[in-house]
């Protein structure tokens, strides 16, 4: 290993301060955003790490349903973070198609809870509502 002299090594320490010498800067010294917007997306997981675990406590038909709530939670989550990080129209439309998109998983999902006709009604109905509401993003309403 190359080692300076004594002279050389005082010098480099006035002219390169010694947060420069060893370390890179703090992310948070780069882009406060950035770690802002890590720090919701480890809230958005850790939000659907306990909303999983407490559907893990319900029976089987309730449960299915329960994971596909927290799903849809942490997609809309996610979705709201990138319209806050990049506002536009086309991010506004990506926000509503998720919210229209995850109310008919879970809608879908609680049909098929049901048995005979009264699934297929709720599906019918459900299918209808998904189609009502993306009409409405696409004439902006």
């Amino acid at each position: 290993m190359l080692t300076l002299p004594a002279w050389a090594q005082v010098l480099w320490a006035a002219v390169v301060p010694a947060s420069a010498q060893d370390t890179r800067p703090h992310p948070a010294e780069i882009d406060p955003a950035m770690v802002e917007y890590g720090a919701a997306r480890e809230r958005i997981g850790a939000n659907l790490e306990a909303a999983l675990g407490q559907c893990e406590t319900q029976a089987e038909p309730a449960r299915t349903v329960c994971v596909k709530e927290a799903q849809g939670r942490e997609k809309v989550a996610t979705a709201e973070l990138h319209h806050q990080r990049s506002p536009s129209d086309a991010s506004a439309r990506r926000l509503a198609e998720t919210r229209v998109a995850v109310n008919y998983e879970v809608a879908r999902e609680k049909c098929n809870q049901r048995q005979g006709g009264d699934k297929a009604a709720c599906l019918s109905r459900a299918s209808e509502e998904e189609s009502k509401a993306r009409a409405g993003i696409r004439t902006g309403g």
